[in-house]
């Protein structure tokens, strides 16, 4: 993919001064992101546009709260019958989309089609499991399974794809209808849609006709210090977070900046490090645990680092997490086991071929990756095993991800909130199709996940996750290396931030208050 802004800090500063008439307008907050927009594609049913400009615009049927479980969204209240295959939810009345249509079942029911007709190869839950819609009365709409399952609410609260668009949005009003443009019950409606830049202005429909007082613009700036630039400018008000992280060290600079405020959250996102199941060395056990008791995580991090899981992610506790193991002389002995003895270069090898892996990164969303990579490089290549680092932008580091399969390692990020821990495990562990996982080829995992959202009731579902991770932490199959917070930094312009509480879709616009 093109960048689209990567510069250095010079040149931002530059081009920053050239838009001075732009960081005077009081009313239009600027909202960075690591990522195009690509608002023209912002079908809530469909998973092309960036992460954090889908809530702007589209609202969920239920919300997540870490604290309360699920609250009320667009729906007032909902219950589940049947042993966990029919939910049943009630709409609030007078909630109207953005071009003046009111919020019915029928929309509901519509949106729910649609993703389940555009996403047939999914791992969604609610999708998969999905039998049929059927509309009660206008304020009225079941969710009917084939079979149970314990993810419908959780899965209902994400940016995508079960989001609610009105039919309006695509040709014909059709299920499989063209899409034509967003139109949500959100906040904002999309302005203008642009590769750098995408404005939006207030839905004058939204909050019983209670609009938002400001003006909202995502802009594109894929370069970490060009992002820092731009906030300490005040070019940007809001970044941070799924918006674009900051180094640690741009936010030691931000701290000192009297005109900027450090708004810092608990997350339930990791970053770790994974293993390509597919690698012929990497498939066994073994050499993944000689590369796990490699990595020293206390010098990655100043947390304690227990698993790839936070503590505060539904169903980890203390017993059911295993503690990072640091021991370089269990490398040693695992490889020599192994069969591999150093060469006179100082690294393992075994039949001529040296012990030698490529990790794939990105800085584009975690420039703090480049660091720890870096420490990871150095700390195997004292277990005598080589590590080369491949920095990709966004774009090609997905692509190599979810299809090239072209790593050896790789750093990633667990998902987050209500899809955790189940979610994020059955989309990246589990085998599908007699294929092995995104990152794991586990066939007792799999059954694992396979079993799990049947559990209708707490109790088993905490005795299953019990059993899915202690399978998972006894193969090795993910190195914690940060347990990051939701930091984000806003400018003098931001009178009060709320954190959504939602990773993915951090800006709570309700409650957002800009200085007048």
């Amino acid at each position: 993919m093109k960048k689209r802004i990567l510069l250095s800090v010079a040149t931002t500063t530059l081009l920053l001064a050239g838009c001075s008439s732009h960081t005077k307008d009081d009313h239009n907050i600027n909202v960075s992101l690591p990522t195009e927009a690509k608002a023209d594609k912002l079908d809530a049913q469909g998973y092309d546009a960036a992460m954090p400009v889908y809530s702007a615009v589209y609202d969920s049927l239920v919300q997540y709260d870490k604290k309360k479980g699920i609250k009320a969204g667009l729906a007032d209240r909902w219950k589940v019958d049947n042993a966990g295959k029919e939910y049943e939810f009630h709409l609030k009345d007078n909630v109207k989309f953005s071009d003046g249509s009111k919020l019915d079942a029928k929309a509901v029911k519509f949106s729910i089609e649609r993703a389940k007709k555009m996403n047939k190869e999914t791992t969604v839950e609610t999708l998969k499991q999905l039998d049929q819609v059927v509309v009660k009365d206008s304020h009225t709409v079941q969710i009917i399974l084939k079979q149970p399952s314990n993810q419908v609410l959780n899965e209902l609260t994400q940016v995508r794809p079960l989001r609610i668009m009105s039919p309006h949005a695509v040709e014909g009003g059709k299920v499989d209808g063209k899409f034509k443009k967003a139109i949500g019950t959100g906040a904002f409606v999309v302005d203008k849609a642009g590769k750098e830049k995408t404005t939006m202005k207030p839905n004058k429909y939204y909050n019983h006709e209670h609009p938002v007082k400001y003006d909202l613009s995502f802009q594109t700036i894929e370069d970490g210090d060009s992002r820092n630039s731009a906030i300490q400018s005040g070019s940007v008000d809001i970044s941070g977070g799924s918006l674009g992280m900051l180094s640690d060290q741009q936010l030691k600079q931000d701290k000192k900046n009297k005109d900027l405020t450090i708004e810092d959250r608990p997350s339930t996102v990791s970053h770790f490090m994974a293993f390509n199941p597919d690698h012929k060395t990497l498939k066994d056990d073994k050499i993944r645990e000689a590369i796990s008791k490699a990595i020293n995580t206390n010098q990655l991090s100043d947390q304690h680092m227990r698993g790839i899981f936070q503590k505060d992610v539904q169903f980890v506790n203390d017993k059911n997490q295993q503690q990072h193991d640091y021991n370089i002389k269990d490398t040693e002995k695992i490889l020599k086991e192994e069969g591999y003895q150093k060469n006179h270069n100082g690294i393992y090898e075994k039949d001529g071929k040296p012990l030698s892996f490529n990790l794939v990164i990105q800085t584009a969303e975690f420039p703090n990756w480049k660091d720890k990579a870096e420490q990871v490089q150095d700390q195997l290549k004292k277990a005598g095993i080589e590590l080369k680092i491949k920095t990709l932008d966004s774009q090609s580091y997905y692509d190599t991800l979810w299809t090239k399969k072209d790593f050896d390692l790789i750093f990633y990020r667990t998902y987050s909130d209500a899809l955790m821990p189940y979610n994020f495990m059955n989309s990246v562990f589990k085998n599908s199709d007699g294929k092995s996982g995104v990152l794991a080829n586990d066939k007792v995992l799999s059954e694992k996940l396979d079993a799990y959202p049947k559990k209708i009731n707490r109790d088993e579902q905490q005795q299953a996750m019990d059993d899915i991770f202690k399978h998972f932490n006894r193969s090795y199959y993910g190195v914690p290396i940060a347990y990051p917070n939701e930091t984000f930094v806003t400018s003098h312009k931001i009178e009060s931030f709320k954190f959504s509480g939602l990773t993915d879709a951090p800006i709570d616009y309700k409650h957002l208050k800009v200085k007048q």
